[in-house]
């Protein structure tokens, strides 16, 4: 998606307003890369930048579960000793609360 595309898209959903506070030196380094990298402002040179990180730690998470699931055991996970459980737990819960057997 190009820069003036991802602006159209960022136009179209609800924003919020948050302030941050940076040095001389990093807020002329941030208008200086909004110019050169075709942002309409700084604003959106921000917004791009978080959606990066945000898609960066996506990416690491899919890569997380892909090679847990590949780690994983194969075979049937063991359901009937989970509902086994389970019931055990409940007829012990109605036993001990309302005295049932």
């Amino acid at each position: 998606m190009t820069n003036a595309a991802k602006c159209c898209h960022i136009a179209s959903m609800k924003t919020v307003t948050r302030n941050i506070s940076l040095s001389e030196d990093l807020a002329n380094f941030a208008v200086q890369e909004a110019e050169e990298g075709g942002y309409g402002n700084v604003s959106a040179y921000f917004a791009d930048l978080i959606r990066q990180r945000r898609q960066a730690q996506i990416d690491a998470d899919v890569k997380f579960l892909a090679e847990a699931i590949n780690d994983a055991r194969p075979g049937p996970e063991p359901v009937e000793k989970i509902v086994s459980a389970c019931k055990e737990a409940r007829r012990k819960m109605r036993k001990e609360n309302w005295g049932e057997k």
